[in-house]
């Protein structure tokens, strides 16, 4: 199928940025766009992924730390199938915590496990 010339505008920073993800992974940027509009079209809905925030993630680790100085190590996850271990989840989390204090408290927990 012939393709058509399109002009679009975008922010400079943005479409740079945007370039460097589609080149790691392999795709042009005509490619990526076209997957996502394809994805698009087929499932008939325009969706965005949304990326955990930082908080989202400092909140989880302050509970699941709370959870392993109380001696809980395992919870259920999801549907409560799939039984994760505490401080296999925290060290997960550790790289996605920003507060200097709550990633030192979770390190020293940790040691200590």
């Amino acid at each position: 199928m012939p393709k058509t010339f399109k002009a679009f505008r975008f922010n400079p920073e943005l479409y740079e940025n945007f370039k460097k993800l589609t080149a790691q992974s392999g795709y042009t940027m005509t490619a990526a766009l076209e997957k996502f509009m394809s994805c698009c079209v087929e499932n008939g809905v325009l969706a965005f992924p949304s990326a955990p925030k930082a908080e989202d993630s400092e909140i989880e680790a302050r509970v699941l730390l709370v959870w392993l100085k109380k001696g809980r190590y395992w919870y259920y996850q999801g549907s409560g199938d799939e039984q994760v271990s505490v401080s296999g989840r925290l060290l997960e989390l550790l790289s996605k915590v920003h507060d200097a204090d709550l990633k030192k408290e979770i390190e020293e927990t940790l040691k200590k496990v």
